[in-house]
């Protein structure tokens, strides 16, 4: 892990009044691995879950799924993570909670139809916000897509607690990343 990542990290760790619970369903996992290493992440991280089959996540959700790899599902799990968040402090505590779910098809040993994409949705008590990120199968593996969406995990993490700084993904021009934002109430 690099310098960067490390000094973010310790930026989030270093603000107790905010917790959550990390629900990634594969791709995105080296973000877990980066918060863990870093000491303090007991003032961060409340659980971790890594649902990597479809049917885990319909368990973990409790329903039934048509399309698990979309925008839609990013926020049925940040929104899952987010009630769990909820469940592991005591009120008294007076700390902000957060659920984050990540979801998306990557590069693969196989021929797969369609992008390579991962969706990113981050449950606060008053927003959600997501992300879409969408590759150039053609020119990136498996590595180093998981490494931007993993970027881009603690960048959305780091957003919520207040930090002006992102880690840069470094996309080639044709690929994007999206930013959606609302309030929930």
């Amino acid at each position: 892990m690099d310098k960067e990542i490390t000094n973010i990290i310790n930026q989030i760790h270093s603000n107790p009044e905010i917790k959550g619970s990390l629900v990634v369903t594969g791709c995105g996992s080296n973000s877990l691995s980066w918060l863990l290493s870093v000491a303090g992440a007991s003032k961060t991280i409340l659980t971790t879950y890594v649902p990597y089959s479809k049917k885990s996540l319909e368990v973990f959700l409790g329903k039934q799924l048509l399309n698990h790899v979309s925008e839609k599902e990013s926020i049925n799990i940040a929104d899952k993570a987010y009630e769990n968040s909820l469940d592991l402090i005591k009120p008294e505590d007076k700390i902000s909670v957060f659920g984050l779910g990540c979801t998306g098809a990557i590069s693969t040993n196989r021929i797969r139809k369609g992008d390579d994409k991962a969706y990113i949705s981050i449950r606060s008590e008053n927003s959600i916000t997501s992300y879409s990120i969408f590759f150039d199968k053609e020119r990136r593996d498996r590595t180093s897509e998981d490494i931007i969406i993993s970027k881009q995990i603690i960048n959305s993490i780091a957003y919520l607690h207040g930090i002006d700084y992102e880690l840069p993904l470094e996309l080639f021009d044709n690929e994007k990343l999206q930013r959606t934002h609302k309030i929930v109430k």
